[in-house]
């Protein structure tokens, strides 16, 4: 009887402590100052610019994350660095427009200004193990600007 009685204690631990391992990304944090959400986009333009693989991934959490991460094994390490870059190269400006807290996430808009079309999109991001991480991608909405970038405004000749 004491068997069991120990084999089920180590049962008990042994299912409680996957359950906290898988949990640990999903649950809100209290009390950290992991600054403003925002910042986790500005490193991501930075990261894409150098073409910084890891430094990238580690911007993600979740479903997202291990998503990248088979893109980059199927693409191969080389491919995928020019992908991020490639993904940043043109862009005349970029900006986060709109912020929205939604309990545990934070939905933020941005936009990407390229020269003849304008991307938005939404990331949302959740706090993870004291840092900001993007758990969801919103898709990429193309617009053609209402006045081509680069075009002179003023008084004509």
């Amino acid at each position: 009887m004491n068997r069991n009685v120990g084999a089920t204690a180590l049962t008990v631990v042994v299912l409680a402590a996957g359950l906290a391992v898988a949990l640990r990304d999903r649950l809100p944090e209290r009390g950290t100052d992991a600054g403003d959400p925002s910042e986790v986009f500005w490193e991501m333009i930075d990261v894409s610019r150098e073409g910084t693989a890891d430094a990238y991934l580690d911007l993600f959490a979740g479903e997202v994350r291990e998503q990248l991460e088979t893109i980059r094994e199927e693409m191969g390490e080389a491919a995928f660095q020019q992908y991020l870059r490639q993904r940043i190269a043109g862009l005349k400006g970029v900006a986060v427009t709109a912020r929205e807290d939604l309990g545990d996430i934070v939905r933020l808009e941005v936009e990407y200004v390229r020269e003849a079309s304008y991307e938005t999109q939404s990331l949302d991001l959740r706090l993870t193990r004291g840092q900001w991480r993007i758990v969801a991608l919103g898709p990429t909405e193309e617009r053609e600007p209402p006045v081509p970038y680069g075009t002179p405004v003023g008084p004509g000749d």
